[in-house]
């Protein structure tokens, strides 16, 4: 075996490894703010002098917003 066919076989195991790699869609984005704008709401009302309620109720707007987008603006195509 010589060096150029060593190469080769790099070459195409690194391409065969970026294929693979996992990207993260906007979807993926979406799954990760909607908990932590409730997460959010729920620390400032029991951080701040809001009450529990009303804090919640805040941090709930723009995650059903974020939501609201997400189902019928921007709708996922399919699986990736």
């Amino acid at each position: 075996m010589n060096r150029s066919d060593q190469s080769d076989s790099e070459d195409s195991v690194v391409e065969t490894v970026r294929e693979r790699r996992p990207t993260i869609a906007p979807a993926d984005l979406l799954l990760i703010a909607l908990p932590a704008l409730l997460l959010a709401g729920w620390a400032t009302g029991v951080v701040s002098a809001l009450s529990l309620p009303v804090a919640l109720a805040i941090g709930t707007l723009p995650a059903i917003g974020m939501l609201g987008y997400a189902l019928f603006y921007d709708p996922p195509n399919g699986c990736v």
